[in-house]
């Protein structure tokens, strides 16, 4: 008994005397396993990969799935607030910066809608108003005891939170109803607004300068500027309507931001002549007069128009 080159035991004199009888083998299974028993594991690996498929999955798992929000929930608006500083940046300086041959709302804002941008806006144009009207009431009103009046953040807070919901949603209805077409979300109108109120800021503070020329010139001037962006965005949606009524569709959007940035001013910076009430001095001078006679004080009261 020897081993041949294949490996295997071989006896010599059988393979001297009858060469045919010796057998090689030269293909061997994949595998030790028998067929029958090899497609029984893989039945038992299935049935094993389903048994984990139905365990209940963790609860970190759960997460990587979208769930449906709804308007209700606080975080269906947590996407409107996933926004950089330097998206902001650029949605405030478009909205100061009418491009006729640029779609502001298109170029800036479609892409990714948010209402972080504007409510700050909004509430620094609340604050600059109040405290404005306040230094107003503190230079022009001398007569008064000097206090801070409170309900200006009220009253400010009241015009521009309404103008800022009131305008979106008069415009999104009449997209709804009358031109039977969604071009924007009531979202993305609130959007639009809010930024359109941004070159407000500056002016609120201008308007502290008691020259009736000079603040009914700022209001006009951020009124048209501010409100031409408003003109730009929704015209190529109305154009397609009848010219007419498109434009007088505009002339009211125009004239509503008009109106809003007037009754600001009259409410908190207007002063007319009527407002001023001299503010009357009274002055005690004790005087020395020497004469002939013992010293004697006088007395006398003069008032200061």
């Amino acid at each position: 008994m020897m081993f041949s080159g294949d490996g295997f035991l071989t006896d010599k004199t059988s393979t001297n005397t009858n060469q045919s009888q010796t057998h090689v083998f030269t293909s061997f299974p994949n595998s030790a396993m028998d067929p029958d028993d090899e497609r029984f594991g893989n039945q038992s690996m299935n049935s094993n990969n389903v048994e984990r498929n139905l365990l209940p999955l963790p609860a970190t798992a759960n997460e990587e799935k979208s769930e449906q929000l709804h308007v209700w929930q606080i975080e269906y608006y947590q996407k409107y607030f996933q926004i950089d500083t330097q998206q902001v940046l650029e949605r405030l300086v478009g909205s100061v910066t009418p491009r006729p041959n640029k779609s502001y709302f298109e170029s800036t804002i479609r892409q990714n809608p948010d209402l972080y941008g504007p409510f700050w806006v909004c509430v620094t144009f609340i604050l600059t108003v109040a405290i404005s009207g306040n230094i107003v009431n503190y230079f022009h009103l001398p007569d008064v005891e000097f206090q801070i009046d409170f309900s200006r953040i009220t009253l400010s807070a009241i015009l521009v939170c309404l103008y800022w919901w009131l305008m979106p949603t008069f415009i999104y209805f009449f997209f709804r109803w009358h031109l039977n077409r969604i071009e924007y979300t009531f979202l993305e109108l609130l959007c639009i607004y809010g930024y359109s109120l941004t070159i407000f800021i500056p002016v609120s503070i201008l308007w502290i300068i008691p020259i009736n020329w000079l603040q009914w010139t700022l209001t006009l001037i951020a009124s048209l500027i501010s409100g031409s962006v408003l003109v730009v965005t929704f015209w190529p949606t109305i154009n397609s309507d009848y010219k007419r009524f498109s434009a007088v569709s505009m002339l009211v959007v125009l004239l509503a931001h008009l109106l809003m940035a007037i009754c600001i001013m009259f409410v908190f910076f207007h002063i007319s002549d009527n407002n001023f009430k001299p503010k009357v001095e009274t002055t005690t001078i004790l005087t020395t007069i020497r004469s002939s006679s013992p010293l004697s004080s006088t007395t006398t009261t003069t008032t200061k128009g």
